[in-house]
């Protein structure tokens, strides 16, 4: 496997580009390093508005009509997405449609339209997303975790944004914050697959060219968590969905590691230690799962679960009892072999296909400011020890530190201070 070629233009453009030999497939993406922490507070759901706007027509592509349809030529699939902390639109095709993958991406960064009645019809299926995510517990006990969590700081933005916002937002607002965030340093761009570097660099040409250059602003708001305990009471709602956390380490903290596989032991598969003692030994719910949740500067370790209501304390208690005996005597062996397995697997299985290698590439650039090799990747997992493992415990599983979402709950079943005291 040939070595991925990086570069970045004289603008601060940073192009990431793996050959593939064995593949005859392209996979596409120009990310954007602003997200929804990136907004301003009278700019909530922004990011995401935008997102869905370029596709409403550019200048190759007048209409959604013409760009639907020259997507379909395409053969293959065009998609994008918000998250925290960038955009992304991203493509995969067979290798003799890159050209014109490469440019219909390229118009979306740089030559949107942001036609206003365009716009006033997205603006309604936005709404309509907002309104689906509120319909959804799970989607929405979490919104309700990291408005909380961070609150008074950028990381508790809705990415989808505030209703009140959204409806409000026409060609002004987006074409602002796009002029300001879709800038050639807030730009990286990645393909793996069946891609010659100096011929892509080509097809690039023009579409950097567009690019307006000097960097956006930077938030510069810290970012901090807060304890929290929430119960909303939903009478809609047959259970009780919940999520718990604690502040965790960022991309760059060099405990990440060490955390990925803490959470994976705590609940990460059908052997992990909530699974077994919330659903096998005691039938408390269905589904149980913990997770990290990384960001450039902080992050958190969250635990989501739902129950039925009468069922949510006993729940909570045993579960802050399952992080109390990990901070208290760490993780066996046995634990820790079959998460760095575990670890290693998903590594191994993100090499083989072009469109895992362009993402790869890109969170690699954008979260650790570096690439690794595998190899580097899967040495870094083999070095946790289960003593890091204990001091990763004892630092972040901080009941005084806790933040806990509630959706759901009936009369006489809200989660109490007492419940998170192991």
């Amino acid at each position: 496997m040939a070595e991925p070629f990086r570069t970045v233009t004289p603008a601060g453009t940073e192009i990431l580009i793996e050959p593939l030999p064995h593949v005859r497939s392209c996979a596409v993406g120009f990310w954007v390093r602003r997200g929804s922490r990136h907004e301003g507070p009278a700019e909530e759901g922004l990011a995401h508005f935008l997102e869905h706007t370029v596709f409403k027509g550019t200048e190759s592509f007048p209409t959604p009509d013409e760009l639907a349809a020259a997507t379909d030529r395409l053969g293959g699939h065009v998609d994008a997405f918000t998250g925290k902390e960038v955009a992304c639109f991203y493509g995969k095709v067979l290798s003799d449609q890159l050209p014109d993958l490469v440019h219909l991406l390229g118009e979306l960064v740089t030559s949107p339209r942001f036609d206003a009645d365009e716009l006033a019809r997205e603006r309604g299926v936005i709404l309509e997303e907002i309104a689906q995510s509120e319909d959804q517990p799970d989607d929405w006990v979490s919104e309700l975790f990291y408005g909380a969590f961070w609150e008074g700081t950028p990381l508790a933005h809705p990415i989808l944004g505030r209703r009140d916002q959204v409806a409000g937002y026409g060609p002004a607002e987006v074409r602002t914050f796009f002029d300001h965030t879709y800038r050639a340093p807030n730009l990286v761009i990645t393909a793996a697959g069946a891609v010659d570097p100096q011929g892509f660099l080509a097809l690039l040409a023009p579409i950097l060219d567009r690019l307006p250059q000097g960097a956006a602003r930077e938030s510069s708001l810290p970012i901090r968590t807060r304890p929290f305990l929430s119960n909303v009471p939903r009478k809609d709602l047959q259970q009780a969905n919940l999520v718990m956390g604690f502040p965790g380490p960022g991309h760059r903290s060099p405990d990440r590691a060490a955390a990925h596989l803490l959470s994976h032991v705590l609940g990460g598969g059908m052997a992990s230690r909530l699974f077994m003692e919330l659903r096998e030994r005691r039938g408390l719910c269905y589904q149980v799962g913990s997770y990290l949740s990384p960001y450039a500067d902080t992050g958190a370790l969250q635990i989501s679960a739902s129950c039925a209501p009468a069922q949510l304390r006993e729940l909570v208690s045993r579960t802050m009892a399952e992080c109390a005996r990990i901070r208290a005597t760490g993780v066996a062996p046995d634990e820790l072999e079959r998460a760095q397995l575990q670890a290693r697997t998903g590594l191994v299985f993100s090499q083989e296909s072009s469109s895992s290698r362009m993402f790869s590439l890109a969170n690699q650039a954008i979260q650790q400011g570096r690439l690794q090799t595998l190899d580097e990747q899967v040495a870094e997992i083999a070095a946790v020890t289960p003593d890091d493992l204990l001091r990763v415990a004892q630092n972040l599983l901080d009941p005084a530190q806790l933040g806990l979402s509630v959706l759901g709950t009936r009369k006489g079943t809200d989660v109490r201070a007492k419940d998170l005291v192991a």
